[in-house]
């Protein structure tokens, strides 16, 4: 497809830099540039012109997320996979039936510390009290006053982190349960805040919310331990195999639930030896983060590959080696714990450029790491081999950086200056995002995001996209998501292309995948006509179709869709924006469209409105040729065995062929000359070839 982006100005390294933002090969390439890329939370998008099979490479992305890479919804519909996991393995806590039977109003108020299985418990709750899966998050910001159930096949409502500065008015409380009740739904608020809130609730509700408080560390242990491993003699033979007295070392009464599966998992891996299961259980690591800084006090070469596998871990030790190094120089000095002071001294200082200073195998042992047997990689389109650097005990990476951010004030700045300059990788962005956004939840305060916020400004895009993911990662925090959804706002208007563009690149991260319906207010808002021929202005277009592509590929076709047809009524070039957009998804969600056209899908009238959507590329000339050619592409498609696209063509060309005008006339003489060409007939291609006969003989509509 052809780009109206325009040519991205020259990079601060000189060199072009091939992410828009960084998340993967391929999307949409402007002019005067290779390639630009899509953040995709699970995938990479290319978005040329199709004409056969695509390849996606998977790419883990930080933020917002469960454990096992999928992200959580902080609004909308719950998936059925997330609501199932919930449920396996789940220990009974002993406040539950007490709470089930308070759900039994319509409205449960949850709290209790991060950690300790609130959401788990919730949907537990709601399922278990609706005997339904389907469930839907609203967002932690929500006015309750203002709330209205989505629809009536919805029989639950989770509210995850829910901040109220003040309790809900008893009238508004009555009016959400009467609500719920008409609709047969429930819904569990988990607050976010201290037991101050839990008294006002009491004072002016007379509501006590229930503490969730999670079961006994080793009732989670036998519960998650049997649905991990169902064959009770495997059990019995796992539990032979560990030492004497370990589990109950291992499973104190401070483990949360998250800790207690991470020991089963390694249980279920057949990991049973006590030492490497103390090696490697990442609850462990909190006690020795300030030893092992202590212990590397006068090694600044060992503090430096320490920060640096922190941040790149899983990635090649020769990267992770080279940024050490790189934060070595940037430090200049400020690593070193001693500075040398008379002359002689400085004759006698050892060598920095010295070449066997320090061996990696000496690097590794000293920072607790492993440097793993080669795997393939893939970076900004090409794949590569890889020697992945990792540590030995789980979560080591994230402890470190949080006592480093939390202890140790000067740091911070050297860490930021170190990040924000990392050389114009797309496989750097995404780690990178990861510790800044985590970052802005370890250090707090009223700048929590300040050092994201100078990302944002960045004319690099991959800077950028740093803040993008950055943001994704900070709002998981309850408290930072309502200051990352203020920023999102205010820069979606401002007169700074770069903050405007980092506002696109944030709606395809964890933030608006699991916020689809803020996303899509932001992309709009971001849309508003501009000067389109500005090449900066481009850019942030550019960026707009990129995350309404990830949107939609996440689960939110109805949603997106509607969005963009409302948005291309505008007969602005804002309406056109909408418009590539939908040429966009025609390419890469074509299997959700053929269903749609096929009257199998879930948007009302659908056949109708994408047909009168597609018959306004079609009769625009400078989108004609991206609409034919996907439309091509389909028939090509259907002609080769894809018997679905085929058939939705087919309904598509029919649908067109009642109403003749030029944009039309020019597909069908396109389908017809290529269906000549082609060993095999196009789907479709009968269909084109007597319309043409029709307007031929003079009977257009």
């Amino acid at each position: 497809m052809s780009s109206e982006a325009g040519p991205e100005p020259a990079q601060d390294d000189g060199t072009p830099d091939a992410t828009t933002p960084p998340g993967g090969p391929g999307a949409l390439p402007a002019a005067g540039e290779p390639s630009q890329f899509l953040i995709a939370p699970n995938g990479v998008i290319n978005l040329g012109p199709v004409h056969g099979g695509q390849r996606l490479g998977n790419h883990g992305i930080p933020g917002g997320r469960s454990n096992d890479g999928r992200v959580q919804p902080r609004e909308g519909p719950i998936s059925s996979e997330e609501i199932t996991r919930a449920g396996a393995g789940f220990a009974e806590p002993a406040w539950f039936p007490e709470a089930l039977a308070e759900l039994g109003s319509r409205v449960l108020f949850l709290t209790g510390p991060q950690g300790t299985g609130r959401r788990t418990a919730a949907l537990n709750l709601l399922t278990r009290r609706s005997g339904s899966l389907v469930l839907h998050a609203v967002d932690s910001d929500v006015d309750l006053a203002e709330w209205r159930p989505d629809n009536s096949e919805v029989r639950g409502y989770l509210v995850d982190g829910l901040r109220l500065h003040q309790p809900p008015k008893r009238m508004v409380l009555e009016r959400l349960r009467a609500q719920l009740r008409k609709t047969q739904a429930y819904m569990v608020i988990v607050l976010s805040g201290g037991p101050e809130l839990a008294g006002e609730l009491r004072r002016e509700l007379d509501i006590t919310p229930v503490l969730c408080e999670p079961p006994p560390p080793r009732a989670v242990f036998d519960a998650r331990l049997e649905h991990a491993v169902p064959n009770a003699a495997e059990r019995a033979r796992l539990h032979a195999a560990l030492a004497p007295g370990l589990l109950e070392e291992l499973l104190v009464p401070e483990l949360v639930p998250a800790q207690v599966a991470e020991l089963v998992a390694e249980l279920a891996s057949g990991h049973t030896d006590a030492d490497a299961l103390r090696e490697r259980l990442s609850f462990l690591a909190a006690e020795e983060a300030p030893r092992l800084l202590h212990d590397l006090r006068e090694d600044a070469d060992s503090l430096a590959f320490l920060l640096a596998t922190c941040v790149f871990e899983g990635l090649d030790h020769r990267l992770v080696r080279e940024e050490a190094n790189r934060l070595l120089r940037l430090a200049d000095g400020r690593l070193d714990s001693e500075l040398v002071g008379s002359e002689a001294e400085e004759r006698s200082r050892p060598n920095p450029e010295f070449v066997f200073r320090k061996s990696l195998t000496d690097l590794l042992r000293d920072i607790g790491a492993r440097r793993h047997p080669p795997e393939i990689q893939s970076s900004s389109g090409y794949d590569y081999t890889a020697e992945p650097v990792r540590f030995t005990r789980h979560r080591r990476a994230d402890v470190v950086l949080r006592h480093v951010w939390r202890e140790y004030g000067h740091m911070s700045r050297l860490l930021t200056d170190w990040l924000k300059s990392v050389p114009a990788e797309d496989d750097l962005v995404h780690p990178v995002g990861r510790v800044m956004g985590m970052a802005a939840r370890w250090g707090g305060g009223r700048g929590a995001l300040a050092h994201i916020g100078e990302l944002a400004l960045h004319d690099r895009r991959t800077t950028r996209g740093i803040a993008a993911y950055a943001l994704g990662r900070a709002a998981e925090d309850p408290v930072l998501a309502g200051e990352v959804r203020h920023r999102l706002y205010g820069w979606s208007n401002a007169k700074s292309w770069q903050l405007r563009s980092t506002v696109a690149y944030a709606c395809a991260t964890e933030f608006g995948v699991s916020r689809p319906a803020q996303a899509l207010r932001l992309l709009r808002r971001l849309g508003r006509d501009r000067a389109q021929d500005d090449a900066h202005e481009g850019t942030v277009a550019q960026a707009v179709r990129n995350a309404l592509i990830t949107l939609s590929l996440s689960g939110n076709q109805p949603a997106v869709f509607e969005c963009l047809a409302a948005w291309a009524e505008d007969r602005s070039e804002d309406g056109a924006l909408a418009l590539r957009a939908f040429q966009d998804l025609l390419t890469f969600d074509a299997r959700w469209f053929a269903d749609q056209l096929l009257g199998a899908g879930d948007v009302p009238e659908a056949p109708e409105r994408i047909t009168g959507l597609i018959r306004r590329t079609l009769n625009d000339d400078s989108l004609f040729p991206d609409t034919a050619s996907v439309l091509l592409a389909w028939c090509t498609q259907g002609a080769l065995g894809d018997d679905r696209r085929g058939a939705a063509v087919e309904a598509l060309l029919t649908a067109l062929a009642r109403v003749v005008r030029h944009g039309e006339l020019r597909l069908f003489v396109l389908i017809d000359e290529s269906d000549e060409r082609h060993d095999v007939r196009l789907a479709g291609g009968d269909i084109a070839r007597e319309a043409l006969n029709t307007w031929r003989y003079g009977r257009t509509a």
